[in-house]
């Protein structure tokens, strides 16, 4: 972000509010650095280059007004197609922008464009055949998660405040994790997925990236402001199970979690299970969601090969991972949340890992290195709840280490005012940045 604006949400919307910078200013500097980071990181599929500013009198009552965001290339735009990581979508005047984006323009939101995304969003990488796969600001080595790729490297690198991605799997907090970033994926239903194309609708999720936690609750206010926003103190439980964590990640995580609680929770048998069923409901529906691609042999590799399985896997089974849902989610909560509203757990199982560690095709391809992108974060989806994904520390490497944040449902606020006071605590202290590390 440029260094003659603020640099979060709050500051910049106020001073616009406030007549300090106008919309017309914000929106030039912004855009113009949406712009030029982008022929770096090669975040953006689409760069909007007009915009129509809203009435000055109007501003008092626009939270985010003059706030650049940019997010991930799955939402029909005003007149515009998304391109779901196949191309650079199509100019269409007749599509009809989609609800989420039209709360965040009606808050004075600026949309500087579309960011980046997996094909078909079915990738725990940013790997794609068609188009440029961004550019990790934390090394250009490095490998970007996904699918939410895009977005979290334009959060990344500055090239916005805060973006949407979508998360089936992890593919906000896997995007978050890898790129050093905060990423929310949000209570299953709580925001509006319409003119969102799917993957697997039980499992879809829209998320927030920022580098904040302040700067997502900023966003969230906006999409979910029926939520109870006021101040708290969470309880906080943990759980980990450190037999199955590269050590470098088990020195930074195990320390972190017994600070902020001493309350072990045992959920391995509740997270094998849902990750079981998950797997269930993933297979089954990305096979449906994409029948005709797949039938036509225009479907990329990953839904290709979830696609073979489901479509040969009995309905049955897929009812009955629907139907043991709400069991599942109840007797979750009464472990993991009989004492505590927020569940600290691993986010990742190892190292971050370089581009050809987990882009198929290389010749150092590691499956482990891939599957330990997303161990974590699966089961989390099933059972709809909410979850943030937080940088705590660094490996040897220098690299971020983070963490997950589990809440109950709808509890996005207290997941939010964790995270927060993680980040004034403990970044502080060990001098963690999480942003605008801009490959050169």
């Amino acid at each position: 972000m440029r260094t003659d604006l603020p640099l979060t949400i709050d500051r910049l919307a106020g001073a616009v509010r406030a007549g300090e910078l106008t919309m017309s200013r914000a929106w030039d500097a912004q855009q113009a650095q949406f712009a030029q980071t982008n022929a770096l990181t090669h975040a953006a599929t689409y760069i909007n280059d007009v915009q129509s500013l809203p009435a000055a009198a109007s501003l008092e009552n626009m939270p985010l007004a003059g706030v650049g965001l940019a997010h991930k290339d799955i939402f029909m735009g005003a007149g515009r197609l998304p391109g779901l990581g196949r191309d650079h979508g199509q100019l269409d005047s007749t599509v009809v922008q989609a609800p989420v984006l039209d709360q965040l323009a009606q808050a004075g939101a600026f949309n500087l464009g579309a960011l980046a995304m997996a094909e078909d969003a079915c990738s725990a990488t940013g790997q794609t055949e068609h188009l440029p796969t961004p550019v990790n600001p934390l090394g250009a080595h490095l490998a970007v998660g996904g699918s939410s790729s895009g977005s979290a490297v334009a959060v990344a690198s500055g090239m916005v405040y805060a973006s949407l991605g979508t998360d089936t799997a992890g593919s906000v907090r896997i995007p978050a994790m890898t790129c050093g970033v905060l990423g929310l994926k949000t209570t299953h239903g709580l925001i509006d997925r319409q003119a969102m194309a799917p993957l697997c609708p039980s499992l879809d999720s829209i998320g927030v990236l920022a580098r904040s936690a302040d700067d997502i609750a900023s966003v969230m206010r906006v999409l979910a402001g029926q939520l109870n926003w006021a101040p708290s103190t969470p309880r906080v439980a943990y759980w980990l199970d450190e037999s199955i964590l590269d050590p470098a990640i088990a020195s930074v995580i195990v320390g972190v979690m017994h600070r902020y609680s001493d309350q072990y929770v045992d959920i391995g048998s509740h997270e094998a299970s849902a990750a079981v069923w998950q797997e269930v409901i993933m297979t089954y529906e990305v096979a449906q969601t994409h029948r005709a691609r797949l039938a036509s042999g225009q479907a990329c590799r990953q839904v290709a090969g979830l696609g073979r399985t489901g479509l040969a896997m009995p309905e049955a089974w897929w009812q009955l991972a629907l139907a043991k849902r709400k069991s599942s989610l109840q007797a979750f909560m009464g472990t993991a949340f009989a004492h505590a509203d927020v569940l600290l757990a691993p986010q990742q199982v190892d190292v971050l890992p370089t581009i050809d560690e987990v882009y198929i095709g290389h010749q150092a391809f590691s499956a482990a290195k891939l599957l330990g992108l997303h161990h974590y974060c699966g089961w989390v989806n099933y059972l709809g709840l909410p979850a943030l994904s937080v940088p705590v520390g660094h490996d040897e490497r220098g690299l971020p280490v983070s963490i997950q944040l589990i809440g109950k449902p709808f509890g996005e606020p207290q997941l939010l005012a964790l995270g927060k006071k993680i980040q004034t605590e403990i970044y502080e202290e060990q001098g963690i940045m999480p942003v605008l590390r801009i490959p050169r």
